[in-house]
């Protein structure tokens, strides 16, 4: 039988990474199922002692994962022949064609693989169950016990440590479900709803095999006894505190989804409950399919659909929308009728979506109808886009959304608020979980946040690949948009929102896509293991909630939203009394949600690296918005960030972003001693961003959050080594591609919190290049009810504090500076800050000078004395996003 070595990531100079081929050519081992159903051999047995070892590469990190070996499979799965990708790597839309009528879809074509993929995952988590979970509950038993003993009122009983349980002995001999190429044809692609990821099982993904998400929004709606509300899965709605949920409605007159994501309410496409050691590998791929429209295997189940050719049209009186001219959307039931096991009549108003706006709702606004017919729009409708025409067959109807639509109007048309709800599954999460892995696969097209990981001991991420949006060719086999008659559901263009817009590798339109999230959890848990879709293990583990032993190196990232968000809060697993000063107890008490110093594994320096990525698309290595539960002690080091901004094309820099921390009034907590050290940015239109107003505080009200007003503090930030750039096209073309600095902390609120509270942040080494045109810029959303400390009636205040140590050069080309004035630059050579009349309350200590007043181009000359910010000069330091066909 074939074996197989580690495969290991080598890096070229500090960052750039490349794969070791072993084994037959890629690491893979045999594809024959004779030679992987695991019925034979098992592993070498566990050593009586055992010590993590520590990567070569990087001695900061643990050991890199690897994918299993032949004999440690549990089953391998065949790919149906009726299942081949197209050349691009995207599904044909014949796999699954929309039906005819709609609730037509069947699960032989839209959904063949979940049942035989899932009975594999959970035969083979009851084997590892049967195998080690004995030993897995004795271990956190006396874990446990000891901690008990000690006595420690302020921290939760954790149990096994992440570290503790990474040991052989806890892992089953045959523990992975290996989906393959089928070995009598062409099949390279499995189509499936929802699985349940059992803890110690690893799902693998093999080399040219893509897993692919069904499009039937049925199968994502969770049972009864798992949604947080009545809402389907699926719908878009708006529900502001106090304004009661439309008539009609399971839960009309009551305010069900304050602090509810949409995501609470559908089954992600992986995911996992109280797991130890899961994991997902391979180097195939994962993909949603966000862009695709949505089918139905339910008559009766409440869909979105939106009218080709149509421009919706309203005005508002007051709170409320009227004279609504063209309505954009209709539904095909509602959700009252659905859970009722019915039908509603045609033109019966939908709850499923509710009226577009920017505004808050006082009351509902009835817009959008029940309307099933399939070849129609609203009486009175002329349909006038191009090719289109009213009286053209076909051409003037609804069309299904898709996830990316359901999105997009949840998050933006219907205010974008606290209470938007957008009911979309995530792609990957996992909730109390000790050693989670996410090994070279590839996930694409989510159709929420990629990965949520909440209250994990023991994070890796390693060496894999997030791009969404990435549209294949056979996506737009018409080259036409949505909007028009190119478009029919099987063979036309999924490259188009419903409201127009192209979906582009940096698009806007497709929201809330997070490439990382580690999040802490609701609070500690004492459960039993889920060792598959409906079985759990016998006796329960604990779990503290917290998030610690995080590993994201070496991956590539180019997500639509966050990179990478550490998200402390808005639950806060934290007992009480170690909340500090928050919760009325004294601040010496206070610990934090997600902490790199709390029980660190031997196996590696850090508790929480983020290091060695390759960032794209994206708004950026992110803390937050919820830093309630408190953020520190994380390290952020060596990452590359390479986009298209030049500062002059609003309709291609899409606010991508590098080093962020972002936070606001009701959902603030502590943020200290975070760590970045190694950036090369370039083509980036916000370099870095430590922002206390993400959301004004009108917008995060405290019925939404429930926990008060929560100020956020961020101080003891540091930022070395960092080096802002133009993209070589740019300084060809002699654009000034650069982006802003953001330094936002509070004022003291009039109407509030009544709290400031100052940005404290120290930057050694970081230097903006001198074809760089660079601002410190405060956002553009404003906020309300500031009463200004510093005599100025500017509404965006700075509030911070920069400390300048040693080679510091902002000033590039330029140093802008915005409304008001924050800092301005009137000296030549290398220059100094001058006070302007308004400082807007930012301090700088120290100067930029970066050597003799002669020097003119000081940031080469920091440059060249710093071996880090050179490297940002190495051609082999800016890959392309790789293939992931």
């Amino acid at each position: 039988m074939k074996m197989r070595s580690t495969r290991e990531l080598a890096v070229l100079g500090l960052s750039v990474l490349t794969l070791a081929a072993c084994g037959d050519g890629n690491g893979l081992g045999s594809n024959t199922p004779g030679g992987n159903n695991g019925t034979g051999g098992g592993n070498t047995g566990t050593p009586t002692t055992w010590t993590p070892g520590r990567y070569a590469a990087d001695p900061n990190l643990p050991d890199s994962p690897a994918l299993p070996l032949d004999t440690q499979v549990c089953k391998v799965l065949e790919a149906s022949d009726t299942l081949v990708k197209n050349a691009d790597g995207s599904l044909p839309a014949s796999a699954d064609p929309t039906p005819a009528t709609y609730g037509g879809a069947t699960t032989k074509l839209n959904n063949p693989d979940q049942a035989r993929i899932q009975a594999a995952l959970d035969a083979c988590g009851a084997a590892v169950d049967a195998e080690v979970g004995s030993q897995i509950a004795q271990a956190d038993q006396q874990a446990a016990a000891k901690q008990q003993a000690a006595n420690q009122p302020l921290v939760n009983v954790g149990g096994a440590s992440g570290e503790t349980l990474s040991n052989p002995a806890y892992k089953g001999s045959h523990f992975a479900v290996r989906l393959v190429k089928s070995s009598s044809g062409r099949g390279n692609a499995f189509l499936s709803g929802p699985l349940v990821l059992p803890s110690g099982v690893t799902l693998w993904v093999d080399d040219g095999v893509t897993l692919f998400a069904s499009r039937d929004v049925v199968v994502y709606d969770k049972a009864p006894q798992d949604r947080p509300n009545p809402i389907t899965c699926g719908a878009a709605v708006n529900n502001p505190a106090g304004l009661p949920a439309p008539a009609g409605t399971v839960n009309a007159g009551q305010a069900t989804l304050a602090g509810v994501s949409g995501m609470q309410n559908c089954y992600p496409l992986i995911r996992g409950n109280h797991t130890v050691n899961a994991a997902i590998m391979g180097t195939g791929s994962i993909d949603a399919r966000g862009y695709m429209p949505l089918i139905s295997s339910s008559s009766l189940y409440p869909t979105i659909r939106w009218a080709t050719g149509a421009t919706e049209k309203f005005t508002y009186s007051g709170n409320n929308i009227t004279g609504v001219v063209t309505p954009k959307f209709s539904c095909t039931n509602t959700i009252a009728a659905y859970r009722a096991g019915t039908l509603a009549p045609e033109g019966t108003a939908c709850d499923v979506v509710t009226a577009m706006g920017t505004a808050t709702l006082t009351t509902p606004a009835v817009t959008y109808v029940v309307n099933r017919q399939a070849t129609s729009v609203p009486s009175g409708v002329t349909v006038n886009s191009p090719g289109c025409a009213s009286g053209t067959a076909g051409c003037a109807r609804w069309v299904p959304a898709s996830w990316w639509d359901v999105a997009y109007h949840g998050n933006k048309d219907i205010g974008g608020g606290p209470y938007s709800f957008q009911g979309n599954p995530g792609m990957v999460w996992l909730q109390q979980s000790k050693n989670l892995t996410l090994y070279q696969i590839t996930l694409r097209n989510s159709t929420f946040f990629t990965v949520e990981a909440d209250g994990v001991d023991g994070l890796t991420a390693w060496g894999i690949k997030i791009i969404t949006p990435l549209l294949p060719d056979a996506a737009n086999l018409a080259s036409v948009g949505l909007n028009n008659d190119g478009f029919d559901g099987v063979n036309g263009s999924y490259s188009h929102l419903y409201t127009g817009a192209q979906i582009s590798a940096s698009s806007t339109g497709v929201k809330n896509t997070d490439g990382i999230d580690p999040s802490v959890a609701n609070g500690p848990e004492h459960a039993s293991l889920g060792t598959g879709s409906k079985t759990t293990s016998g006796s329960p583990i604990y779990f503290d909630g917290y998030v610690k032993n995080v590993a994201i190196v070496y991956n590539y990232l180019s997500p639509s939203d966050d990179n990478v968000a550490f998200k402390g809060g808005l639950p806060d697993p934290r007992v009480a009394g170690a909340k500090g000063a928050q919760n009325g107890s004294p601040a010496a008490n206070m610990l934090w949600g997600i902490d790199g110093n709390r029980d660190v594994s031997s196996n590696r320096t850090y508790g929480i690296t983020v290091a060695h990525n390759h960032d794209y698309n994206g708004h950026g290595l992110s803390i937050g918005s919820p830093t309630n539960a408190g953020v520190r002690n994380i390290h952020f080091y060596d990452n590359y960030f390479d986009s298209i901004y030049d500062g002059t094309n609003a309709a291609t820099d899409m606010g991508v972003v590098g080093l962020r921390i972002k936070s606001g009034q009701a959902r603030g907590g502590d943020v200290s001693n975070i760590y970045y050290d190694g950036a090369c940015m370039r083509g980036i239109g916000s370099f870095l961003v430590f922002d206390m107003y993400y959301t004004d505080p009108a917008a995060d009200p405290i019925s939404y959050t429930g926990l008060g007003w929560q100020p956020p503090s961020f101080h003891d930030i540091n930022v070395s080594n960092v080096r802002m750039m133009n993209i070589p096209s740019n300084k060809a073309a002699g654009k000034a591609g650069a982006g802003s600095l953001t330094f936002r902390g509070l004022h003291a609120d009039t109407s509030f919190a009544n709290t400031q509270s100052v940005i404290q942040l120290s930057m050694n080494n970081v230097v903006a290049d001198n074809d760089v045109a660079l601002s410190i810029s405060n956002l553009s959303k404003g906020v309300v009810n500031i009463g200004s400390t510093d005599g100025s009636s500017q509404s965006k205040a700075a509030n911070a504090t920069l400390n300048l140590g040693a080679n510091v050069s902002l000033l590039g080309q330029s140093f802008a500076h915005g409304t008001g004035g924050i800092l301005t630059n009137t000296s030549s050579g290398a220059g100094k800050y001058t006070a302007p009349t308004n400082t807007l309350n930012l301090t700088v200590n120290g100067s930029d000078d970066a050597g003799s007043a002669t020097d003119t181009n000081p940031a080469a000359t920091i440059v060249s004395q710093n071996p880090k910010l050179s490297l940002c000069d190495n051609p082999a330091s800016w890959p392309t996003f790789p293939n992931v066909k």
